[in-house]
């Protein structure tokens, strides 16, 4: 969680540092455009695993919902 943040972090620093000086260059946005596909990536995985979770603690509590009846 803290190096996704570190990330969004320095992207945001980094576009509104080139924005200010003198637009963003084609390889300022190759990083700028690299960056955020990483995190959207991440974020994607993360959430796919949550998701995951989430579906065996709802078969778990299935499981116990019915040993419990």
């Amino acid at each position: 969680m803290a190096i996704r943040l570190y990330l969004s972090a320095l992207t945001l620093v980094f576009l509104f540092s080139a924005w200010m000086n003198d637009g963003v260059s084609l390889l300022e946005a190759i990083v700028i455009v690299c960056s955020l596909s990483y995190l959207i990536l991440d974020t994607r995985e993360n959430l796919l695993l949550v998701k995951r979770e989430l579906k065996a603690l709802e078969q778990l509590e299935k499981k116990l919902s019915v040993l419990l009846s």
